[in-house]
Order: C-alpha cells, then structure tokens, then sequence
C-alpha cells in the first residue's frame, strides 16, 4: 500500500498531481492547508493545498479507470448567500453553516486525518524495529500486532477502493466520490453512505456538483434533516421530572448520571436527588455516593420496582430525580428481564440509553434493540473523545430514529457532558470545526 502527500496551490493541482503519479484509482485520505517552504522557517510561506492519498503497492491504481475531476472550490459565497438565502432551519444552523462556507478553497476533509496519522505511525514502527528488538519475544509479538493493524487499514482501503470505483463507474462527479469516501471512512454504512450521494446528485443543479463548498454545505443540511435532537432535560416548573439512565456495562451511566446532577444544578439550579437500582456494583454505588455528598443531595439505594417508585415519591420535592442502574448485558435474558420489569410501563419516566460510541455498529444494534423493549426516550453517547470515527452515530439514528440527547467527551465532572446539537453532530462526521 503506497501513501503519498502531494502539495498544490489548490486543489486541482494537487489531484493533477496524484493522477499523475497514483494513477486514476488513487483514494484521497485526507487534505489540509498548510503553508509553503518559503520565509523562515515555511511560517510566510504562500498557503498551499496538501492531499494525502493512497494506492495498493500491487498496482491496482494503474491507470484505466475514470479520470480525476478537478476538485476546485471556486467562489461560492455569493451563489450560496443568494441561492439558498433563508434556508436553515435555525439561526445556529445558518452560522454553523455560515462558518462552513467562509473557509472558501482552504475547504478540506480532515475527517481521515486520525487514520492517516496511524497508517504513519504503524509504518514507522515497523521500520524502526531493530533486528535486536526482533530477537525479543514481547517485541516480536508487538510487531505482529502492528502488522495485523496494518493489515485490517489495508483491508478498508481495498474495500472502499471496490466501492468507490463502482461510483466513478456510475459517472459519479469527482467532488461526491470524494464525499462518499469520507462518509465510509468515518464508520458509515455503505448503504446509508450511497443514500445520501445519490439524493445529492439528484437535487445539486448540475452548475454546482464541480463546487466542492456548495456540495459539502448540502450534504451537511441533508443530515441534520435526518438526526433528531431532543435538547436538554424539559423540566416543567412545579412538575418533577424523572429519568433513568439504562444501557450495557462499561459505557459510563455512572458518571453520567453525576454530570447531569451537576448540570441541573450548577446551570439550572434545580433541586436534585439521586436513586440507584445498581447492587451489583458496590464500587458504582459507592462512586454515586461519594459525587452526591459532594453536591450536596440526597441519595437512597433501592433494589426492586416497589422501592424505586417509593424513593420517587420521597423525593416529591426534587425538581429532577435521576436514577442509576447497573450495566445489563443484552444477551443475558435474566439481567434484560429485570430491566423490563423496572422500566417496561414507565412511559412517565425519561429513559434515556447510553450508548458508547467506540461500540462496534453491530453491536449498537443489538443493545438498542433489546433495551428498545422498554419506552426509550432518547440517547446519550459517551466517550466521543475515546473514538475518532463518529458514522454509527448516524447509523443509528437513521435506523431507530432516536433522538440525541447528550454527548460525553471524558471522566471529568461536570464539565465533559454537552447537550446534543445538529451542528455538532454533522461536525463529528464532517470535520468541519478542524478544517
């Protein structure tokens, strides 16, 4: 597998420059703007056009396949303002949108970035093994791990080369294959991902397919039509909200359910309290405790329905009441059977499923669909800041249609806990803040 960095004034140099040495079938990893080799140190150099691109080393790029279209931003500001003027549904959006546009030709897909730095990095251990290193053992087995990593990034390479030729096949415009490559990087489905192109091609005037702003600004407000959001917790004044947090082990309810204490009363000041149904865990409980003595809330430990309901009652004086549960396997009959018998006909609570987003796709499927017994209100992801590709997000809201809630980015409480935006969800997938 070859992988190449090539510099352009834009970027239709810079991809005349990878058809001319990758060939045709080249897959574009990444671009970003950096500057060029002049002045001290490169700092005054002209800003210039970097593409990271790829080919298998065995020559399945050569040349014979469609030719690289240009991929040249031109200037669509002005289109953009009169053509889709009114358009966002929400003057965030319009900004988000607004942001996205001013970027101009310094417009890049930095999505694969994260991949591309570990393809350099995995490359550069292994040339770096010494022979002595080898005669180790613990190091030998460390260089075979990095060669089945390095294995698995070539696998997805061919994978998305096959998909990605069928659509220059099709006469797929160059700036959409591009965009489809990006989505089947960051984890989204190939169905899914095709949806999307195609629906593109069909609405883009024909003007506006070679430009590439206009055709990133579309399929962003195309996602952010397909994701719901659900915002932050509704809390009617002098009406108690209650809401459990369910979900399998190991995604962080626990600490979740801290963060959203400290939200409701640090940014709302609302009364809280806090009930847990984990037993099982003496050590979360334990960690519950300790983070409602901090905050200054009442907390109670309950183990079945009857003791749960009774500890809402008690807490009438609660604006929010929040409720911890252990981490139930989805393929435990026994455990997911006491979460139908807690949560089955509690459609006045807000229950919400964590979810983590490091999860593998398949696996998001089958959590949501045994935990999809119970009235599931929404979603919350955490450790976004564990993962750096975010597409099963988005497969899963286009297949349960449930609507975001909140995001995590890390340990700390209060502060990594977010409300779920559209903007922020189609900036994971896109990019779009580090472009």
């Amino acid at each position: 597998m070859q992988i190449k960095r090539y510099r352009g004034a834009d970027m239709q140099e810079a991809l005349r420059k990878v058809k001319d040495d990758l060939g045709t079938d080249a897959i574009i990893l990444s671009t970003r703007q950096v500057r060029g080799g002049s002045g001290t140190f490169g700092l005054f150099g002209k800003p210039m056009l970097e593409v990271t691109a790829a080919r298998d080393a065995d020559g399945s790029g050569e040349e014979g396949g469609t030719s690289l279209a240009a991929l040249t931003s031109g200037s669509a500001k002005g289109r953009l303002h009169t053509g889709l003027r009114g358009k966002a549904g929400s003057p965030a959006e319009g900004e988000f949108l607004k942001q996205m546009l001013a970027k101009g030709q310094a417009e890049t897909q930095n999505l694969l970035a994260p991949l591309q730095d570990e393809i350099f990095e995995l490359r550069g251990l292994l040339q770096n093994a010494s022979e002595s290193q080898r005669g180790n053992l613990q190091d030998e087995a460390a260089i075979r791990q990095i060669r089945t990593e390095m294995a698995d990034i070539r696998q997805l390479l061919q994978t998305m080369h096959v998909q990605s030729a069928g659509m220059r096949d099709a006469n797929y415009p160059e700036n959409l294959v591009v965009l489809y490559q990006q989505l089947l990087f960051a984890g989204m489905e190939d169905k899914f991902a095709r949806r999307l192109i195609e629906e593109s091609l069909k609405n883009i005037p024909p003007t506006e397919l070679e430009d590439f702003s206009y055709v990133k600004i579309f399929l962003a407000r195309m996602l952010m039509k397909i994701i719901k959001v659900n915002g932050d917790l509704q809390v009617t004044p002098g009406r108690q909200k209650v809401v459990a947090l369910v979900g399998p082990t190991g995604v962080g309810k626990t600490t979740s359910v801290a963060k959203l204490a400290s939200e409701q009363l640090l940014k709302h000041r609302r009364q809280v309290a806090l009930i847990t149904v984990d037993t099982f865990r003496i050590a979360a409980v334990e960690q519950l405790k300790v983070y409602a003595k901090i905050m200054n809330v009442p907390i109670t430990v309950v183990n079945n329905k009857q003791e749960m309901l009774a500890a809402v009652s008690q807490f009438s004086n609660a604006d929010v009441v929040l409720i911890d549960t252990g981490g139930r396997s989805q393929r435990d009959d026994l455990q997911m059977s006491e979460i139908y018998k807690l949560f089955g006909d509690q459609a006045q609570m807000d229950i919400l499923l964590a979810l983590s987003s490091t999860t593998k796709d398949a696996d998001l499927n089958e959590i949501t669909r045994r935990f999809g017994q119970i009235p599931i209100s929404g979603t919350i992801f955490t450790k976004l800041d564990e993962s750096t590709a975010y597409g099963s997000l988005f497969n899963h809201a286009i297949r349960f249609k449930l609507p975001f809630t909140y995001l995590t980015t890390g340990q700390k409480v209060p502060e990594d806990i977010e409300v779920a935006t559209k903007e922020r969800l189609v900036d994971l997938l896109l990019n779009i803040s580090n472009c």
